[in-house]
C-alpha cells in the first residue's frame, strides 16, 4: 500500500473518531412530560413550570450538557406518552411496578409521605386500617396515590372510595363537608400541607401518616441511550454533595432523600 494511501486512510479515520467526539460531547434534546403538582411542580404567573422538581431537573440537565424541555399535562396523557415512546421521561415518578414497566428510574430525589386526613371536629382516631371500616376515603385518581390506597384498605369491610380529578378538589370536599363527618382524605402530605394553606382549609388536620415515599425521575427504556441514566445520577450525586439538592428544594419546603 502506498504512503499516500495509507495517510488517506488515517486521516480518514481521524475525522470519523473525531466527528464521533463531536458528537458525543454535543448536546442532548430531551422532552419530560409530567403534571402540575404543587408543591413538587407548579406554574408561575408567566406560565413557566417551576416547583422542587422542575428546579433540580433544570440544573441537572444544565451539568449533564442536555437541552431538556418539560411540559405539563393531564396524568393519564402524561403516561400514555411515555408508555408509548412518546417523551424520554417522566417528571414526578415513584419506584412502583407500574412506573418500572416502561421506565429506568433515577435515584430517588425528595421524600415524602401518604397521609390521612379529617375535619378538625372528627372524632376518628387511626391504629390500623381496619379503623377504617365503614368510611367514606376520598383520594385522587387514577394515580399511584389511589393505588396505595386502595392497598391500604384491602380486606376492610365497608369502605366507600371517592375519586376525585385532583387533590385540592380532595380537600376542599372533605373540608366543606361533601363527603360526610366522618370521611377521610388520602393525601400525599406535602401536597395537602400546601392546599391546606393555599385554600384556608383551617378545619382540615392531618390524622395520621401511613407510608412514607420517595420522587425521582423516570426515563422512558424504548428512548434510554446508553450512559446516560448513570451521568445523570452522577450529577445527582454531585449535586447532593455541593448543596444543590437542598438549595433548589428549599423554597417548595420539601425534604431530600437520602443523599450517598
Amino acid at each position: 500500500m502506498s504512503v499516500a494511501k495509507t495517510g488517506a486512510r488515517l486521516w480518514a479515520g481521524l475525522l470519523l473518531a473525531c466527528a464521533g467526539a463531536q458528537a458525543q460531547a454535543a448536546p442532548r434534546d430531551l422532552y419530560f412530560v409530567t403534571q402540575l403538582f404543587p408543591p413538587f411542580i407548579t406554574d408561575s404567573a408567566d406560565g413557566k413550570l417551576d416547583g422542587a422538581l422542575i428546579a433540580i431537573l433544570r440544573e441537572a440537565c444544565r451539568r449533564a450538557d442536555w437541552n431538556c424541555k418539560v411540559q405539563a399535562m393531564v396524568w393519564k396523557r402524561a403516561l400514555l406518552t411515555v408508555g408509548q415512546g412518546g417523551a424520554d421521561g417522566l417528571v414526578l415518578a415513584q419506584d412502583a411496578p407500574e412506573r418500572r414497566a416502561v421506565m429506568e428510574l433515577s435515584k430517588p430525589v425528595l421524600a415524602s409521605s401518604y397521609g390521612l386526613y379529617v375535619q378538625s371536629g372528627s372524632a376518628l382516631r387511626y391504629r390500623q386500617p381496619g379503623d377504617l371500616a365503614g368510611k367514606t376515603m376520598a383520594v385522587y385518581g387514577p394515580s399511584l396515590s389511589q393505588a396505595s390506597s386502595e392497598r391500604l384498605v384491602q380486606g376492610v369491610s365497608g369502605v366507600s372510595l371517592a375519586v376525585e380529578l385532583d387533590p385540592e378538589t380532595v380537600l376542599r370536599k372533605l373540608a366543606a363537608g361533601r363527603y360526610g363527618a366522618d370521611a377521610v382524605a388520602f393525601s400525599n402530605d406535602d401536597v395537602a400541607r400546601y392546599w391546606i394553606k393555599r385554600d384556608g382549609l383551617g378545619n382540615v388536620r392531618k390524622l395520621a401518616e401511613v407510608k412514607p415515599l420517595a420522587y425521582l425521575y423516570g426515563f422512558t427504556r424504548s428512548r434510554l441511550k446508553p450512559g446516560m441514566l448513570e451521568t445523570f445520577n452522577r450529577v445527582l450525586d454531585d449535586m447532593c454533595r455541593d448543596g444543590s439538592l437542598a438549595r433548589l428544594a428549599a423554597p417548595s419546603g420539601i425534604r431530600l432523600a437520602t443523599c450517598r
